[in-house]
């Protein structure tokens, strides 16, 4: 047992000297990343105090728009409606006939949330797929679907319903709260401010991922840059996003406007609009991007929990200089094209008896992109090998089965994949000397 431990312990050490000498001059977080300490005990009357001076106090106030004014209100250009903390989820348009109807029946809509970042001038931190469905409907963009008890409305756009009900709908408000720009004041950042709102607000619909609300409360120079590489064609392709996925959105709700004026087609076809991989939609390819630079020094730094370690991450390098953000992302293009190009569509997969899964694992991801990205000085001798790597692979996850059952995260978990694909292409660069 004493023997494991220690061979066990050589191993940690080797890969952390291995993760320290790839690092780039100034790439280190060590030092930066948040520390998880108890803070001095203050007093009551100290706490009071600070109180008192209405030290980060919100200041809003409430509003209430017909729904027949939105369409204007959004065209004044008072509004944007493109913050980078939104999210890049899309209503379906069922879920945008189902707000609808909840204003036909007068069911509660929970509020939006304004940002007021100039007097008169304001940022949608929540509420965007309400303000556009409602813009949407108004416009006669798409036909109402998939509602529970105005069934006798499905397949009407807003001009093609009945009077009555179009101007029941018209009388219904939209509630707002809106974060006055009053709320920054002293030497608190408006914009600390601002997303410290936004990370607390929770008025239902589709529930944030962790990358969206990282994107909303970190964003800065590391952020934007991950959002960039995330468009990379070697990720979207290993990935299963399609390369053009952006127009794709914008085809589906063409989709949508263009059945309205061929109501005969059926169904089948109706429903047949672009697929937006899941993957995008919850900015999963940004998180990957971002768990590559982070996992670059996880194993020296490390924290158990790789949620806390990512938010903690992104915040220090945030603050990296700017042509230090602009190697690292060098780093990963080159490493994610050697991936790519060395194991095909395979490269972050693993066979299930004679054949693989369709999805990639992100623990393999994790593993095999720290291991490629030191290799990048030896991309020839690796490509050179490429036929013999990938007909060993099949062989190489069933001799390791236990390694990439993919169930265990701790850190010995973690650096024994590390260590297992290191020394399996490593054995091909020695066969070929």
């Amino acid at each position: 047992m004493t023997s494991d431990r220690a061979q066990t312990e050589i191993m940690r050490r080797d890969l952390i000297s291995r993760q320290r000498e790839s690092l780039v001059s100034g790439e280190l977080v060590e030092k930066r990343l948040i520390p998880s300490v108890i803070p001095d005990q203050i007093t009551d009357e100290e706490i009071n105090e600070r109180y008192d001076r209405g030290e980060i106090r919100i200041v809003t106030e409430q509003a209430r728009y017909p729904l027949d004014s939105i369409t204007s209100l959004l065209d004044s250009g008072n509004y944007k409606l493109d913050p980078d903390y939104q999210r890049r989820h899309r209503w379906s348009t069922d879920q945008k006939s189902r707000l609808i109807e909840s204003f036909i029946m007068n069911v509660p809509v929970p509020p939006i949330f304004l940002y007021e970042y100039d007097f008169n001038r304001y940022e949608v931190m929540d509420g965007l797929q309400r303000l556009t469905a409602v813009k949407e409907f108004y416009s006669n963009s798409f036909s109402l679907s998939g509602l529970e008890y105005w069934t006798e409305l499905e397949g009407m756009s807003y001009s093609k319903l009945p009077s009555r009900i179009r101007d029941g709908i018209s009388r219904r408000y939209l509630s707002s709260i809106v974060l006055l720009k009053e709320t920054s004041h002293g030497e608190e950042d408006p914009e600390r401010l601002k997303r410290f709102v936004f990370g607390r607000i929770n008025t239902g619909g589709v529930q944030l991922s962790h990358q969206e609300v990282r994107n909303a409360l970190y964003d800065g120079p590391m952020n934007n840059r991950c959002k960039e590489l995330a468009t990379t064609p070697s990720l979207r392709r290993l990935w299963g996003i399609p390369e053009n996925v952006e127009s794709l959105v914008g085809q589906a709700s063409e989709v949508d406007a263009a059945l309205e004026d061929f109501p005969e087609i059926p169904n089948s076809e109706a429903e047949q609009q672009p697929i937006i991989p899941r993957a995008w939609r919850e900015m999963t390819d940004v998180e990957l991007v971002l768990r590559f630079f982070a996992n670059r020094q996880r194993m020296i730094v490390y924290r158990d929990n790789i949620r806390g370690y990512l938010d903690a991450y992104l915040q220090a390098a945030n603050s990296f200089d700017g042509a230090i953000i602009d190697k690292l992302a060098s780093i990963f293009v080159d490493t994610i094209e050697l991936a790519e190009s060395l194991f095909g569509d395979k490269a972050f997969r693993r066979p299930r008896g004679s054949v693989w899964f369709s999805v990639p694992s992100v623990s393999i991801y994790d593993a095999l992109m720290n291991v490629l990205s030191r290799m990048l000085d030896r991309r020839d001798e690796l490509l050179s090998q490429k036929q013999e790597i990938q007909g060993g692979l099949q062989d190489f996850y069933h001799e390791h089965s236990k390694v990439f059952n993919l169930r265990g995260q701790t850190r010995t978990d973690l650096m024994t994949r590390e260590v297992e694909f290191e020394n399996y292409l490593r054995k091909f660069i020695d066969s070929g000397k």
